[in-house]
């Protein structure tokens, strides 16, 4: 079953959460999405790498942009890049041969949402499961008991008030 781009929740502009379907997640730390993923980098994320010693040409894979809906702002777009990948393995750079992020503490937004991914709505966001998921550690249709889905979207949320901060 194809769970790319399942609905999860609704969030309201107040932060009141309607959840839509009980799933249960807890990243294992595969890194299928750090060797499957082509990662879009903003200049945000960018800029935040630059400020960790990262220059832009060891962040960026090609300077010629993309342009992206944007998650946080409006219903428009934004222009992004594609985070450098390592050539022939055609993997995410920043990992190491122990399969650790080297940039972990900042790294780009969309590795901090993944495998989740927002949608605006007229009065808030809604939560789904990313388009192009690739982990196999997320359960659809979990009992109440066992869902996350409320702590998830919760963070869903912070990451993305923090990136409009900054």
């Amino acid at each position: 079953m194809d769970i790319s781009n399942t609905p999860i929740a609704n969030v309201k502009e107040d932060g009141s959460i309607e959840v839509l379907r009980h799933i249960q997640f807890e990243c294992n730390n595969c890194t299928a999405c750090c060797k499957l993923n082509n990662i879009p980098i903003t200049e945000k994320d960018v800029i935040r790498m630059m400020e960790n010693g990262i220059e832009a040409d060891q962040a960026v894979e090609d300077f010629s942009p993309i342009l992206i809906a944007s998650k946080n702002l409006d219903n428009g777009l934004i222009k992004a890049y594609m985070l450098r990948k390592k050539p022939f393995v055609k993997e995410c750079a920043f990992l190491d041969e122990n399969n650790l992020c080297k940039i972990h503490g900042f790294k780009p937004l969309a590795c901090q949402l993944y495998p989740f991914s927002v949608r605006r709505t007229k009065d808030g966001f809604q939560a789904i499961i990313h388009p192009d998921c690739v982990c196999e550690t997320i359960y659809l249709d979990v009992n109440k008991e066992d869902s996350n889905t409320e702590e998830i979207v919760k963070e869903l949320g912070q990451l993305l008030s923090l990136d409009i901060e900054e």
